[in-house]
């Protein structure tokens, strides 16, 4: 160490060039690093989705969910498998265990769907390679003239392929909107005049819709090239195709039936409303960024795509319009973080300038926090991580240069013992080398408590592993700072004689302090008592605080899960839709409000036209009425939704919603699962759950994840009687499929648009269970038999949609929190239902779900890895001490540190969480490194052979104002932070706080306590 502090002290000025290089390699690493608002938390997923038209959810489980799962069951570093099973779709979750790469668990699903035959030829595939945040960038097209079949077709042609091209995309989808079809009505009158199946007319459309080549044509010394073009391009080419010859006349086909534009049966709508729109109906994109990738350069070229499509090549009055962006909450968050550290920053100068009573001093040792800042940057960028709200948050310059506080002040130490005299190197050498040891194991033991952020799992390791990451960069920064280049520059600027001020104040603290030191020595066992009773304290308030898992992130917008009465058409629900986004825009706060009414066109969303999915954005907060919060808002809009009939409101917000879908398969943070195979019984429990949650105080947004039964129409076929005609069940379901769903039966190319010709029977002659029951099928003799002669038609209802995890199915009851820990509610909503709700354990079985399981799992993991680390740091001590009673005596400090934490946790009203947890984490590091300073300096003067009552108190007065500016620089340097109250403070504040009060309270034993400590044992060891 003494080599290496001569070496950076002879070579000073290669030192402050090599720094200099470093900091502009740091900015340029800076400049290249992906910014976050927020770390992406979610597992590695992937969803296997699986479309079939018109199947109920009844059949989707049985004949495509459950052959799939039986095919995906076993795959390697599998963590859980859910399924959900609706009106045409099958949609299967699989969530992955930690470090599983994604496209190696996508190759694995792969492998495996390859091995499965499903009938109605589906095709399952996987979902965009994406995350639950990933939903980087929403819009509306809007226009003044356009219709919205011609804004589908530009969102669909135009639009999204332009988007697509932008590098870090993984998919665009649409919402909304009309999907053209060219569609064939037929009169199934007209069918029976001329004597046509309907088999025959969708093989006659696909025989005349046909091209083909024909190779090369010689003519001379040129080659043509043959072409058979004989596709159909508009609906008169449609019309005019020959379906049958009667007595040498054609039957065309727009004679036995209507050819129109018509659309895809819509399964979804879009409404939006802002404070100068106001669609009733629009269509909407949703941009997913790609896994892994950097979302501000990808969001950059995302507004790139968006201005040229504006100003260039969307047709005019047609616009895109951007009401979701996350550059905003990008913006936001670091405006937070950015004005929290520049006070910071502010507050540790303005401290440095008191105690040391020299601008010069002040600013040489700030120094330290621009280039360990740049050496972390330096450092992410080599090791690819993140830079977001929670790293750079956390990042307490008040500790960062406690090294160079103590170094400058050893140095300054000697100047002001020696004003007349020019330094020597040799003394600045000495003094520094006496010094660095302490400094070193000091910023060591701090980065070695934050060891056990490296030993979480899943979504706590994704939020915290890259603030630990970024605090050791930065605190491997200012160690080398702090050795290599402030002892050179302080020699530069302290070498000459000059006048030295000196703190007259500070002076007299110290004084003071001196004296209540002696005083305190006369009977040191005294402080026992009050350390005993801090140390009982410590313990009763640590049970008494609230535990949760995480704060709540705030993404500045809110986000609605709405559950519509069962059933309702989509008409409908575009009414409810204009209800609901009138009465939210009463409330001057928010700014826009977006309605998803059923899913989305290309039918990936499981929901139907009953459930809502709702953006709402919200203003600044300094633009809010004094004192008004977001909870305060959501309150308002709860009591607003509660007398409108027919809503059931579930608040969330975008990302953190999808998260928790990912999490418990349920768009809440804490589920109740009823497994078993009897849809009735589940309801019945689930229902008596539900109104039992009720009564729990804290429970909120409570409803039943999944829809009750739905209406249906059951067309039952007779085997009997279909074998007696000699017809086929097939028969039967192809009149189904088609005549009444409408089949795409072929595809019309125009340019670089694509649209399928759909076929089915007039609406006049399927509009009532009668008229479908009249329909007709062709027997193997010709003869016309209605359906309701091979069938049973009939009204009943069945599942809308069915759920399983694990392969076994379950019902969901989902609920929020407002206003209660997670942990006592727990208690007590866990304890309610054991004694009231009834239920046969053999064939049900209730699990709880969600946050709770990632705060056990998060909680279990700390109770291990804390002591780890804490035994970590005692070997550290001892290995710099020799001494396992001095390492045991500064490891005294940390249950008063533990004590000021838990003080305020519980006077804030905060509750323990897994940030608040990782705030003592670090306090325990910067405690013991306060008690390091002042032991090192007690042991130095017992080496010179000064007694040890002696040794104690000069060593106390001596360290008494590195110790007291470390921990104000500490303090004041986070106090902003433990104050803050905007966007992307909520994770910070809980951190904060902990640090900034603990360390109040363990100053207090290292500067009173620990003297008496370390007297009493070692007088005691002495006399042994």
């Amino acid at each position: 160490m003494k080599k290496l502090l001569t070496f950076s002290i002879q070579k000073k000025w290669l030192i402050l060039a090599l720094f200099i290089l470093l900091g502009f390699f740091g900015y340029y690493s800076w400049t290249k690093l992906s910014i976050e608002a927020y770390p992406d938390i979610a597992d590695t997923t992937s969803q296997v989705v699986t479309q079939v038209q018109g199947l109920a959810a009844e059949e989707v489980e049985q004949q495509i969910t459950i052959p799939l799962e039986r095919a995906l069951n076993g795959i390697p570093g599998m963590h859980v498998m859910r399924s959900k099973s609706t009106f045409g779709l099958s949609m299967i979750t699989i969530v992955f265990d930690d470090g599983v790469d994604d496209y190696w668990a996508r190759q694995r699903i792969q492998e495996r769907l390859t091995e499965v035959s499903l009938p109605y030829d589906a095709q399952p595939g996987l979902d965009p390679l994406t995350s639950p945040v990933g939903e980087i960038y929403r819009y509306v097209i809007e226009s003044d003239h356009y219709s919205l079949r011609e804004l589908t077709d530009l969102q669909n042609f135009v639009i999204i392929p332009r988007i697509k091209q932008v590098p870090g995309i993984a998919d665009v989808t649409n919402f909304g909107g009309i999907t053209t079809q060219f569609q064939i009505e037929l009169d199934p009158n007209k069918l029976e005049q001329y004597d046509l199946s309907l088999g025959e007319v969708i093989e006659t459309i696909s025989k005349n819709n046909a091209s083909a080549g024909g190779s090369m044509l010689p003519r001379g010394d040129l080659a043509y090239v043959v072409r058979g073009i004989g596709m159909i391009k508009t609906l008169d080419d449609l019309g005019k195709t020959v379906v049958k010859t009667e007595k040498g006349v054609p039957v065309f086909l727009n004679d036995i039936g209507t050819l129109k534009y018509g659309n895809l049966e819509r399964k979804g709508i879009l409404g939006y409303t802002d404070r100068k729109r106001n669609y009733t109906e629009s269509v909407g994109g949703i941009v997913l960024l790609l896994k892994g990738q950097n979302p501000s350069q990808v969001l950059a070229g995302v507004h790139e795509a968006v201005d040229e499509l504006n100003k260039n090549i969307l047709p005019a009055g047609v616009k895109i319009h951007t009401y979701l962006d996350r550059t905003d909450l990008v913006k936001t968050t670091l405006t937070t973080v950015s004005h929290t550290l520049t006070e910071g920053i502010v507050l540790v100068i303005i401290i440095l300038i008191i105690f040391l009573g020299s601008w010069r001093g002040a600013l040489l040792t700030a120094i330290t926090i621009p280039f360990s800042l740049l050496i972390a940057f330096i450092l992410m960028y080599f090791t690819d991580i993140p830079a977001n709200l929670l790293s750079l948050g956390a990042i307490d310059f008040g500790i960062i240069v406690d090294g160079s506080i103590v170094m400058l002040e050893a140095i300054l130490k000697k100047r002001e013992d020696h004003p007349e005299e020019e330094l020597q190197e040799k003394t600045i050498i000495q003094k520094a080398s006496e010094i660095a040891k302490p400094i070193f194991f000091s910023g060591i033991i701090i980065i070695t408590a934050y060891l056990p952020l490296f030993a979480f799992e899943r979504v706590e390791k994704k939020l915290f592993t890259p603030m630990a990451f970024t605090i050791g960069y930065a605190l491997f920064g200012a160690l080398a700072v702090a050795l290599l280049l402030i002892p050179g520059l302080a020699y530069i600027i302290y070498k000459k004689p000059g006048k030295v001020y000196h703190n007259r104040w500070l002076e007299k603290i110290s004084n003071t302090y001196g004296n209540r030191i002696e005083k305190i020595m006369t009977s040191p066992k005294k402080i026992l008592v009050t350390a005993g009773f801090v140390l009982i304290s410590a313990g009763v308030l640590s049970y008494s605080v609230g535990k949760d898992f995480l704060p709540e992130l705030d993404e500045g917008s809110i986000w609605l899960q709405v559950q519509l009465p069962p059933g309702i058409s989509l008409k409908k629900a575009q009414e409810m839709s204009d209800s609901l986004r009138l009465r939210t825009m009463k409330h001057s706060e928010v700014t826009y409000i977006m309605v998803q009414a059923g899913r989305n066109d290309d039918g990936t969303d499981p929901w139907t036209s009953s459930h809502f999915e709702v953006s709402i954005g919200i203003k600044p907060y300094k633009e809010w009425p004094s004192g008004k919060t977001k909870a305060d808002l959501i309150t308002e809009l709860a009591e607003d939704y509660k007398d409108m009939p027919g809503f059931t409101v579930g608040f969330s917000q975008p990302m953190i919603d999808g998260v928790m879908d990912k999490i418990s398969g349920a768009h809440s943070e804490l589920v109740v699962k009823i497994y078993g195979d009897d849809f009735n019984g589940t309801r019945k429990i689930a229902e008596n759950i539900l109104s039992l949650l009720k009564d729990v105080p804290g429970s909120a947004d409570l409803a039943i994840d999944q829809e009750p039964p739905l209406p249906q129409l059951q067309i039952i076929a007779d085997r009997n009687k279909i074998a007696q005609y000699g017809l086929n069940v097939s028969d039967v379901t192809d009149l189904i499929e088609t005549a009444l769903g409408g089949k795409a039966v072929s595809q019309i190319f125009i340019g670089n648009k694509v649209y399928d010709i759909s076929c089915r029977y007039m609406e006049d002659s399927r509009n009532t269970p009668e008229k479908i029951g009249n329909l007709m099928l062709a027997s193997s003799s010709g003869a016309k038999i209605p359906l309701s002669q091979i069938t049973t038609v009939k009204l009943s209802t069945g599942e809308s949609t069915i759920t399983r995890e694990m392969n076994k199915r379950h019902l969901t009851v989902k609920l929020n929190l407002r206003g209660r820990d997670l942990t006592s509610f727990l208690n007590d909503a866990q304890a309610s239902i054991e004694k009231n709700i009834k239920y046969d354990h053999e064939k049900y079985q209730i699990k709880w779900g969600g946050q709770f399981e990632n705060k056990n799992r998060a909680y279990s993991r700390l109770a291990v890895i804390v002591p780890l680390a804490l035994a970590i740091m005692f070997l550290l001590l001892y290995s710099a001490f020799g001494s396992f009673r001095q390492a045991l005596v500064l490891m005294s400090i940390i249950p008063l540190a533990l004590f000021g934490g838990m003080l305020a946790l519980n006077f804030r009203g905060m509750s323990l969480n897994v940030s608040s947890a990782v705030g003592f984490i670090a306090l325990f590091g910067v405690a013991i490194q306060n008690g390091v300073i002042m032991v090192s300096q007690i042991n130095t003067l017992r080496k010179k052979g000064i007694d040890l009552r002696s040794a104690v108190i000069q060593g106390a007065k001596d360290r008494f104002r590195p110790v007291l500016m470390t921990a104000s620089v500490a303090i004041i340097g986070l106090l902003p932070a433990s104050l803050a109250t905007g966007i992307g403070s909520d994770v910070q504040r809980p951190l904060a706080t902990v640090i900034v009060y603990g360390l109040m309270f363990s100053t207090l034993l290292t500067l009173f306590a620990l003297p008496a400590i370390y007297y009493l044992t070692e007088y005691r060891f002495e006399k042994k």
